[in-house]
């Protein structure tokens, strides 16, 4: 009977498992990020829409959660001061939608901040920048428009 050696092995590191996923990878690293700074639950920024409603979520987007434990302070972003009017008139039907959400008194409050230039769910980036809307053609006063307005780039191109 032949006498076969088991040849020898090298003991070696384990198999590495692969790289975990981008997406994985960022969530975990942002979901820290946003409770290390108090900004509001990445669950409800994700979802802002469908907890707030497609109206009210036009009108801004959720900021920072100010306090601890239940009868925190939710403070949500505008971009302008009409829009904050209606979303101060809109804070108590906010607060319970948010604490459907985050559970039972979570928010007691909203706190509304204005930020121009902001992007919220609803808008598209079409924002009026200072242009006034042009009038329809109709009418006497329609035609001085038109004619006061050619008038004005007939003169400005000139220069």
């Amino acid at each position: 009977m032949a006498n076969f050696q088991q040849p020898f092995f090298q003991q070696t590191k384990p198999v590495r498992r692969g790289p975990p996923k981008a997406a994985r990878a960022a969530a975990a690293v942002f979901s820290r990020l946003a409770k290390s700074t108090h900004y509001a639950d990445p669950g409800l920024t994700e979802n802002w829409p469908s907890i707030a409603g497609a109206e009210i979520a036009a009108l801004g987007r959720p900021g920072k959660l100010h306090g601890n434990g239940p009868g925190r302070t939710l403070e949500v972003i505008v971009r302008d001061g009409g829009a904050a009017a209606e979303m101060q008139m809109r804070a108590d039907e906010l607060i319970v939608a948010v604490n459907r959400f985050l559970g039972p008194d979570a928010v007691n409050r909203i706190a509304v901040r204005q930020r121009p230039g902001a992007k919220y769910a609803g808008t598209k980036g079409e924002e009026n920048r200072g242009e006034p809307a042009k009038p329809a053609s109709d009418g006497p006063l329609g035609a001085a428009l038109s004619s006061f307005r050619a008038a004005i780039s007939a003169k400005t191109s000139d220069k």
